[in-house]
């Protein structure tokens, strides 16, 4: 500052602060910086593709020469997805890195109920044609095979541009963001366990309409503007309006919960791009170990028999991994909790009552057979 004061006659003729003279060279750094960061990212991209055949990677410029949108997916992604993307779901909760970009994640489920991660971008802004633009180039990526529903928060722009890309999918609001803005919206904790029962029980339109007044009532919340634009929306997260629909492991909320706590583990706000992308491939190996592990365990072990139905139990254990057999274990044990008893049989028609039973190992299953002519 004191040289160029004294090239202009006096710090008085310099007609800038030394402060304004700091900001200056803190921005041309920054500009500089940002400008190598990102060329470095896309020389990193460049550097996958020349190692993988079916690495898929595409950004755009904005008008000034600064990267503006940018998606890769490696080739163990898209073959993942080609196996399990029937079901996508993708998130934009994500400001992690020094540029403050969005991080998307599309994600699935796999075999052993694990995520798997089929793609990523980093975008400038939320706008409802960047996420189009995102869109149509995820499904480039994977060689135009669109998934059959795709499970994301309630953003307005992302809703728009799902229903342009993808018409034909099955929108699902994520149970987890939903319920997180419940918490957000309505602070009460009461409220939030009524509420959970309105997501996850199967009943019928009409009593889904009943209970939501009887909670509007219960709660003081009739007029509120948050409920009303979750009412409106209650065909894309409510299971009483979807229960025809195939989403497999993912309908459950722990893919979103799992997938923010891995990247807060990762990624963290003073990231440069380059950082960011070799952090975020650090995850994306995780994911890929544990689903390694599990295919040790499911080949290498045999699971115990534990319910009465043995027979059922061990014919599922042949088909399904550990995890998934768990599940269905789980299901064998409550079906063999019940007490069926014939009421009535007519030649097309078989009547009967199923009541839980009270003790396990006193369970009696009658054989039923009847014939419709």
């Amino acid at each position: 500052m004191g040289y160029i004061a004294f090239q202009k006659g006096g710090y008085r003729h310099a007609g800038f602060t030394c402060k304004d003279l700091y900001n200056h060279i803190d921005r041309y750094r920054r500009s500089k910086l940002k400008n190598g960061d990102a060329n470095a990212a896309i020389n990193y991209l460049i550097g996958k593709s020349n190692n993988d055949l079916l690495f898929f990677g595409k950004y755009i410029f904005t008008s000034d020469e600064g990267l503006e949108h940018i998606f890769w997916a490696d080739g163990q992604s898209i073959i993942d997805y080609h196996c399990f993307g029937d079901i996508v779901a993708f998130d934009s909760t994500y400001k992690k890195n020094k540029y403050n970009k969005l991080l998307v994640i599309f994600s699935g489920c796999n075999h052993h109920g694990q995520t798997v991660i089929f793609g990523s971008g980093l975008l400038s802004d939320e706008t409802t044609e960047t996420y189009k633009w995102l869109l149509e180039t995820f499904v480039e990526a994977i060689g135009g095979k669109s998934p059959k529903a795709v499970i994301n928060d309630r953003d307005l722009a992302m809703r728009d541009a799902i229903k342009n890309v993808l018409p034909d999918a099955t929108h699902w609001l994520c149970e987890w963001h939903l319920q997180r803005n419940a918490c957000e919206n309505i602070k009460n904790p009461n409220f939030l366990r009524d509420f959970k029962g309105l997501i996850y029980d199967n009943n019928d339109h009409i009593d889904f309409d009943r209970r939501w007044v009887a909670i509007l009532d219960k709660h003081n919340l009739v007029g509120s503007t948050w409920m009303e634009k979750t009412y409106e929306t209650r065909a894309m997260w409510s299971h009483c309006f979807l229960r025809d629909k195939f989403f497999g492991y993912i309908r459950t909320t722990s893919q979103c919960e799992g997938i923010n706590s891995l990247i807060r583990f990762y990624i963290n706000h003073r990231n440069t791009l380059i950082d960011f992308m070799h952090n975020l491939d650090r995850a994306l190996k995780e994911y890929r170990n544990n689903e390694l592990i599990a295919d040790f365990e499911s080949q290498c072990s045999e699971p115990v028999m534990i319910t009465l139905l043995e027979v059922y139990e061990r014919s599922a254990s042949c088909y399904f991994t550990q995890n998934i057999f768990k599940k269905i274990r789980n299901e064998i044990q409550r079906a063999g909790a019940l007490n069926i008893k014939v009421l009535s049989t007519t030649l097309d028609k078989v009547e009967f009552s199923v009541t839980r039973a009270s003790c396990l190992n006193h369970v009696v299953f009658p054989v039923v057979m009847f014939s419709v002519p």
